[in-house]
């Protein structure tokens, strides 16, 4: 028996003559795979092909938290020229074909995130078998970062799983429980958590003598699907699919094409995969993917958000949650809360209120455990986790309480003068509000410095990013409370200050006020939307007021009144609408007709569609954009701009990734602030003149913007763009 130690690898090979490889890079809370993890495991390959004795291999995690979350994407980001790129991912094809041809059986032991390059370690061993729990998932995420796998997984998991399966998840990087991917033969057990000790040794026993497991019993329609035929029809339809995202993500393409040449013979597919890696790796898409995942860890960072004197404070803990309102904002935050282990309760003003709510959050519950296929005990459990009813003295022992009634201020000030005289006095007060002042609510209590907003956005579940709002009071350790809260909801917090609107209603209003002036000139709504679409927005603006509701859109835009210059046409046209019972989705009826929930065609009176889109035409600088496209996207550049100014949120990639994050603004661009530097700020300014000269002050350019010009200046990043320097040594 022996036993190597390396700095991230431990190599034991026992009296059988198994060879357990255990991972845990040090300093990393998740194993990564990094140039020195690479020489490493190279070497105990190296050993392991010479070796005339070991039997079996075994790859497994040390690591409590998973087994390989993946490639150090500091390290793919920092690669600075084609070459460079060409060798990491040869490097890697090559190594981890060296383990798929060794000559004795190799087991993955799973358990925890399997991510990209883990998972294509995986693959290419002979056997996988995954820790069936909720933490364990298995991905090629690349998608994501503007990328496609790199070191086999678009060759290998198309065989392991079948081609519409693996189009699946390397298409949109989605992931898969231990259940599922035993279900499309991606591992060959998945094991409950309670037997993983007993079953693992007993797999490994069975690989040990030669007991293979039962082939896959494969349906005549997966042999169709996999059949040359059946594969090229589905490769087609995949095709038909992307055609018309590929301009925006190009990895798409990239990804397809590496499947394709998957089928072919000898390294072709390979060399395609390396190929497509390496012109990926250089696109603009891949950088500013790329940048918003940095992003996002260090919105997840505490000591982003908060002060060094915050800093040296460890966050109070949080364990009893409390809501005030059971209407759809507070029943989808309860019901994440719960999700994610505290203890809720929701007090509401009456008896059915209270019903209608604890129904509410039952639906919640219902979809959830439907959508993870829970048991039923595991959903009553959940259940038992949120109380809801109209008890005043429910909430007095709360740690954190989130007032979630109308959007009215003195109705949610009433709120926070009662709550003050309740609650414990170490409790934090916030309030989901989503454009009214932070800082007036406060006033209402005596605890100012403990009063904060948690603004979530709709649908609680589904929506990534929340607003921290620090009042003009609010301290240091409030803050940091909030952030790890957020964190642990699993939610990517921003902290804003206490300005109408925050950061994305205000920046996301000019754009929705754009969108209806030019429903009022009589252009087609659907012509907007469509355009706004093929920019890379989710939905189109006035889907999204039709979605969100005109009765709350008009209160929104009449609450940034103040900031939002000629507001009042908007404002005018909505009350309209509403007059006439056009509330958007809800009613049946807005911009769109409504049936069964499905939009239909327009409510609304246009103009013939090339009349509307003739008239915006003008002589403006070449931005990439249409004249719609840049009509509506301008107005949401110029509020950036203001908002970076006057620190509303302190930096700029925050801003970037909150507009993202909160509204799905076209991730491939980067975000508002992202886009002027591609657009050139010397190029924005002569188009905003241009706007304004047409449509009024409204488009005049920020000051910052005239001095940006001027000086040449950037938001983000250097001169010579990655994709240059790549090019270059090619």
């Amino acid at each position: 028996m022996t036993k190597k130690q390396y700095n991230n690898f431990c190599l034991h090979i026992d009296e059988r003559n198994i060879a357990t490889i255990t991972l845990d890079v040090p300093g990393h809370p998740l194993n990564i795979l990094n140039a020195s993890v690479i020489q490493e495991l190279d070497d105990i390959v190296r050993q392991v092909e010479n070796s005339n004795s070991i039997k079996l291999a075994i790859f497994q995690s040390g690591k409590e938290s998973g087994f390989l979350a993946g490639a150090d994407v500091n390290a793919i980001a920092a690669i600075s020229s084609a070459t460079e790129a060409i060798n990491i991912v040869e490097t890697g094809q090559n190594l981890f074909q060296r383990i798929e041809w060794l000559p004795i059986p190799t087991i993955a032991i799973i358990h925890g995130p399997c991510m990209g390059g883990g998972l294509e370690l995986a693959l290419s061993c002979d056997y996988r078998v995954a820790r069936d729990n909720s933490s364990t998932r298995l991905a090629l995420p690349e998608i994501k970062l503007g990328l496609i796998p790199g070191w086999g997984g678009t060759q290998r998991l198309p065989k392991r799983i079948g081609i519409r399966n693996a189009l699946s998840m390397i298409l949109t990087g989605k992931q898969v429980n231990a259940t599922e991917a035993r279900r499309m033969h991606l591992v060959d057990d998945a094991i409950d958590p309670d037997f993983w000790e007993r079953d693992v040794p007993r797999f490994v026993d069975r690989i040990y003598h030669g007991m293979k497991p039962a082939a896959p019993d494969r349906t005549w329609k997966h042999m169709l699907e996999n059949s040359r035929l059946g594969r090229g029809f589905i490769l087609h339809m995949a095709g038909k699919s992307i055609s018309g995202k590929q301009e925006s993500y190009p990895a798409l393409g990239g990804a397809l094409r590496a499947i394709q040449a998957s089928y072919g013979r000898g390294p072709e597919g390979f060399a395609t995969e390396r190929n497509e890696f390496v012109e990926l790796l250089g696109s603009q898409t891949c950088r500013h993917l790329l940048d918003l995942f940095f992003a996002r860890e260090r919105a997840r960072n505490l000591h982003t958000w908060t002060t060094a004197k915050g800093q040296s404070q460890s966050p109070a803990s949080i364990s009893h949650i409390g809501i005030v309102g059971a209407g759809a904002m507070g029943a989808g935050i309860g019901q994440l809360a719960a999700v994610r282990g505290y203890d809720v309760s929701i007090r509401e003003i009456s008896e059915p209120a209270a019903k209608a709510g604890n129904d509410r959050v039952n639906q919640l519950i219902n979809d959830l455990a439907a959508r993870k296929k829970w048991s039923s005990r595991k959903t009553d459990r959940l259940r038992s986790k949120i109380k809801i009813n109209c008890d005043e003295a429910v909430l007095d022992q709360c740690d954190l309480v989130i007032e979630a009634v109308t959007e009215r201020q003195d109705v949610k000030n009433g709120v926070f003068a009662e709550l003050d005289t309740r609650v414990q006095k170490s409790a934090i007060l916030a309030t989901n509000t989503s454009s009214l002042s932070v800082s007036r609510m406060s006033e209402a209590t005596r605890r100012k410095n403990q009063v904060a907003g948690l603004h979530f956005f709709n649908p609680v579940h589904r929506m990534e990013l929340v607003e921290v709002v620090r009042g003009e009071a609010t301290d240091a350790p409030t803050v940091r409370q909030l952030v790890s809260f957020v964190k642990a909801l699993g939610k990517t917090p921003i902290v804003t200050t206490d300005t109408p609107g925050f950061l994305v209603n205000r920046v996301l209003f000019p754009y929705l006020g754009e969108a209806v002036r030019m429903v009022q000139e009589g252009i087609n709504p659907e012509l907007i939307d469509r355009e706004v679409r093929r920019f890379g927005m989710p939905m189109g603006p006035l889907e999204l007021l039709d979605q969100v509701g005109l009765d709350v859109a008009h209160h929104v835009a009449n609450s940034l009144h103040e900031i939002l210059p000629d507001v009042n046409p908007v404002l005018e046209f909505l009350e309209e609408m509403l007059a006439q019972g056009h509330l958007g989705k809800k009613s049946n009826i807005g911009f769109y007709h409504y049936q069964n929930s499905k939009r239909g065609p327009s409510a609304i009176t246009h103009e013939n569609e090339a009349k509307s889109n003739t008239a915006l035409i003008h002589d403006f600088v070449d931005d990439g954009l249409t004249p719609i496209q840049r009509r509506l996207v301008y107005p949401m550049l110029i509020e950036s701009v203001r908002c970076h100014t006057q620190e509303v949120v302190h930096e700029a990639w925050a801003i970037d990734m909150g507009m993202v994050l909160g509204t799905g603004f076209a991730p491939h661009r980067g975000g508002p602030l992202h886009l002027i530097d591609a657009i050139g700020a010397h190029n924005l300014l002569i188009n905003l003149r241009q706007l304004r000269d047409q449509f009024g002050p409204r488009f005049t350019p920020p000051k910052a913007l005239v001095v940006m010009s001027a000086m040449g200046n950037k938001f983000f990043g250097p001169e010579e763009t990655p994709e240059e320097a790549l090019a270059t040594t090619t």
